[in-house]
């Protein structure tokens, strides 16, 4: 005998017979959605700042672009202003990236510099600098760093800048992490330079005028009062002119037998005069008259 009971199917029921789908499922699926977008919207920016930062090396490498008289203690201020906005999305590894790739293409690592790079001689890890002298600037110095620069002044000037860069990634940066760089010899403008001259001129006047002045008062301490502004007299030599002929020196009897008198008492070309200041003395004291003989060697000085 056959059941009245119907027999259920044991395959998937059709899309027609799906309940209807929750509010609370089609909100997560928005969520997830936007989480997903949000990072590859991260992913692409990271990616877009590396590249930039490829680009800006790709420039940095063939820096810096205006000739002599500019170098890199003077460098020009286009490409002093390009150098710092180039920079701008750096980290300092970046950096150095920088400065190995401008060593491969034989360049001083510094960017702003023309020169190449030095090449030492001889083996060896390591140098030593700063032996002359004292030896105050002693150190030991890796051949390799050596290698990368021109000179120790653009080492200088390059890890100057260095330690400007933000380590942070540039995508992740805010608005107050923005980087401000600042060079070591940081260039001048028309505006600056004009200034400048005009100070100098100012204070090279205003030493001359000082210079003058004291070469006057050290010539009026002197007594010379011919002295010009150079400080310098004006001299003039020329020759005595003579009316009667010149004559030979000649010495009278008389004065030849006075001098003959008293030569035995000159000491080194003085001929001291004591003796006749006593005698003068007594004369005054006792009036002696013309004639008499005195005796002037008798000592009466305790007398008031």
């Amino acid at each position: 005998m056959a059941s009245s009971t119907p027999l259920k199917s044991i395959l998937k029921k059709p899309p027609s017979s799906y309940p209807a789908t929750s509010s609370s499922s089609t909100s997560k699926a928005d969520r997830d959605r936007e989480v997903a977008l949000y990072h590859a919207n991260l992913l692409q920016q990271r990616k877009d700042v590396e590249f930039t930062i490829v680009l800006n090396m790709e420039t940095l490498i063939d820096f810096p672009h205006a000739g002599p008289p500019h170098d890199a203690s003077n460098p020009s201020l286009s490409d002093a202003r390009s150098f710092k906005e180039l920079l701008r999305p750096f980290r300092p590894s970046d950096y150095d990236a920088l400065i190995v790739e401008r060593n491969i293409n034989e360049l001083c690592g510094y960017a702003l510099c023309p020169n190449p790079r030095t090449k030492e001689t001889g083996g060896g890890l390591y140098r030593l600098l700063g032996m002359n002298g004292k030896a105050k600037d002693f150190k030991v110095v890796k051949k390799e760093e050596l290698e990368k620069w021109c000179s120790e002044a653009c080492a200088k000037r390059a890890l100057y800048v260095r330690v400007q860069l933000s380590e942070s990634p540039a995508w992740e940066r805010e608005g107050a992490q923005t980087v401000n760089i600042d060079l070591l010899d940081e260039p001048k403008s028309e505006e600056d330079q004009a200034v400048e001259k005009m100070r100098n001129m100012h204070l090279n006047n205003t030493g001359d005028a000082e210079r003058r002045q004291d070469s006057a008062s050290l010539a009026l301490e002197r007594g010379e009062t011919g002295a010009g502004r150079s400080g310098l007299m004006d001299i003039r030599i020329q020759e005595n002119q003579t009316q009667d002929p010149a004559q030979p020196p000649s010495l009278d009897t008389e004065e030849l037998s006075g001098r003959l008198d008293t030569m035995h008492l000159t000491m080194e070309g003085h001929t001291p005069s004591f003796g006749s200041r006593r005698q003068r003395r007594h004369e005054d004291e006792y009036g002696s008259p013309g004639g008499e003989d005195i005796d002037v060697d008798v000592d009466r000085d305790w007398r008031v």
